[in-house]
């Protein structure tokens, strides 16, 4: 199954769970898809057997609750860029968290890459958290990229390769966003965590209890096959 080649996104990686508003503000009362694919693109089918290897409510801190709005790509980063293009996959899920109080939410999706599919899905996402540093996505919003602080980006370690960053929004740095993209053998995932007037303190907390326990999903998976 063919992945998307173009990101035509809605609302950018950071607003899937936050929501959007028409002046490209966040809005935390709402929700939106990621994406919507162009006539010529084709979702990686949903896949149950992934099913287990997302994250769960019980995985994160109390207060978050899945969020079954949550649907379609979110590996695009800027306007025409997206992580997976040209990749191949047989299967995908994915999973939305938001907070209660709201100001954080988490989002991820899991493929089985074709090849090594994988791998290039991390060094993809790689060029284009660097490339998209600053850059617009469709809707006109943009983050800029720095490295994730050393203890979230530890929680890294575990994986075969990862790309991550820490983002800011472009003119409103109250929406920030931790991404975590992570292969073991032919999966690959991507991890959200997104914060809207929240501390930087409390989204890296959230960011390590979310990204070690995705990366030891994806491990555990490999050991029970």
């Amino acid at each position: 199954m063919r992945l998307p080649r173009r990101g035509l996104v809605a609302c950018t990686v950071a607003l899937a769970l936050l929501g959007c508003r028409d002046d490209g503000e966040a809005d935390d009362t709402t929700t939106t898809t990621a994406s919507t694919p162009g006539p010529s693109d084709t979702i990686a089918p949903d896949d149950p057997d992934l099913t287990p290897l997302l994250l769960t409510a019980d995985d994160l801190p109390d207060g978050f609750a899945p969020n079954e709005d949550v649907d379609d790509t979110i590996t695009a980063f800027c306007a025409g860029q997206d992580a997976a293009a040209g990749l191949s996959a047989s299967g995908r899920a994915i999973a939305g968290f938001t907070r209660t109080p709201p100001g954080a939410s988490v989002i991820e999706v899991v493929f089985r890459f074709d090849g090594d599919g994988a791998e290039q899905f991390v060094a993809q996402a790689e060029e284009l958290l660097t490339s998209c540093s600053g850059v617009p996505d469709a809707t006109g919003l943009a983050f800029t990229y720095e490295p994730l602080s050393a203890p979230v980006a530890a929680t890294l370690d575990g994986a075969d390769a990862s790309a991550s960053r820490f983002g800011t929004s472009v003119g409103s740095g109250n929406l920030t966003v931790e991404i975590a993209v992570i292969q073991h053998d032919d999966l690959g995932a991507l991890i959200a965590v997104l914060g809207l007037e929240e501390p930087r303190a409390d989204l890296d907390a959230l960011a390590q209890t979310a990204f070690s326990a995705a990366v030891a999903m994806l491990a555990q998976s490999l050991r029970s096959d």
